[in-house]
């Protein structure tokens, strides 16, 4: 049940999270050979595919959970998971693989500097998500 709830929740931020990182991305691609930015929109490609096969598999009922702006964020996501099928739980875990997959397949490509920009960058975004999440907290009390 933990594992499904982590991976709703990835997908519910590869849904919203990633207008944010176009400033970052940016940076990124100008230091990524030609080969790793292929690779990315390979990748990235995929994941789309990805997220709109589990989207299609939405009953109706679990998109009137998404759409029900009474539930909290966690109850919708309790809810939601409490309705997966066990199609769409492997579609998900199926997700979950390949992204894994990509994710170590792009990193046997990064040379060191590569790697410590990412590692900077990625300090940056949990910053940034931390001050996001206190802020709501403050905004809630």
């Amino acid at each position: 049940m933990k594992s499904i709830t982590t991976i709703l929740i990835i997908t519910i931020t590869l849904f919203l999270g990633s207008t944010k990182t176009f400033a970052q991305e940016k940076e990124l691609k100008e230091n990524l050979t030609v080969e790793q930015q292929k690779l990315l929109q390979e990748q990235r490609d995929v994941m789309k595919a990805n997220r709109e096969a589990f989207k299609a598999s939405l009953t109706a009922e679990q998109l009137a959970i998404l759409k029900d702006g009474s539930l909290t964020r966690e109850q919708q996501q309790a809810a939601l998971v409490a309705t997966f099928t066990d199609a769409q739980k492997a579609i998900l875990n199926e997700n979950r693989e390949k992204a894994k997959a990509l994710k170590e397949e792009f990193k046997t490509t990064l040379t060191k500097e590569q790697r410590q920009q990412l590692h900077s960058q990625n300090e940056n975004k949990i910053r940034e998500k931390l001050s996001e999440i206190k802020e709501r907290r403050i905004r809630k009390n």
